[in-house]
């Protein structure tokens, strides 16, 4: 026994069918599909609610409210947080040698990034025998250099992968591990002042971001 789908269902109710193909499907209830049966019925009170509802008339002082409700109601508009790009202080790499010594074998690196009102100290710290590098940061506020950072989300990006992720502790502290590769981009979402998203109740967030994180060498020629 063939059965119909819903959607010729649909047309054989709002007489939107042909007349042979309306005839087989007349012929298929009359056959005693109990299944086609009960959809064709359902689908009959629908259209027909439909139809009675399309003839209401919504007063004049309805439309009104309704209009005046949307205004007041208005989806607030979206806005892409800020980025501050991070300005490097300090890198451990660009300090001289000792007298004498053309190389060196360094497996950890540090650094200090200013971004905003806010300094970013980092660490990166590659363990002999592995090629993973170990990541420990600090963040903290300049301008309140006592006001706690904890919870602040720290995400290591290379493109669009994400690379490694951790949450600051109460005193701005976080650590990752990850595969050393290109590009890679440090982003910590942290409060900005003096501006505004959204709810007037809330502080935006900017991006603070520490560029082009290089992983520790393990030899250095002196230039």
């Amino acid at each position: 026994m063939k059965h119909f789908d819903i959607a010729k269902w649909t047309d054989f109710v709002r007489d939107s069918v042909g007349e042979a193909e309306r005839a087989a499907m007349q012929a298929h209830l009359a056959s005693g599909c109990r299944k086609c049966r009960h959809t064709a019925e359902l689908l009959r009170k629908v259209a027909t609610a439909a139809r009675r509802h399309s003839q209401v008339q919504v007063p004049d002082y309805a439309l009104r409210c309704a209009r005046a409700i949307f205004l007041l109601q208005q989806p607030e508009k979206v806005q892409i947080l800020p980025r501050i790009p991070a300005r490097l202080l300090y890198d451990s790499f660009r300090e001289p040698l000792p007298a004498g010594v053309r190389t060196q074998q360094r497996l950890s690196r540090q650094a200090l990034y200013q971004a905003g009102d806010y300094s970013l100290d980092l660490r990166l710290e590659n363990e002999s025998g592995t090629s993973r590098v170990t990541l420990v940061g600090q963040i903290q506020n300049r301008k309140q250099p006592g006001k706690r950072l904890g919870g602040v989300p720290a995400l290591l990006l290379s493109g669009k992968q994400v690379l490694g992720q951790a949450v600051s502790n109460s005193l701005g502290e976080f650590q990752m591990e990850y595969a050393p590769t290109k590009r890679l981009r440090l982003y910590l979402p942290v409060r900005q002042a003096g501006k505004h998203e959204g709810n007037p109740e809330k502080k935006a967030r900017g991006m603070a971001t520490a560029k082009k994180i290089s992983s520790p060498k393990k030899g250095r020629k002196l230039r």
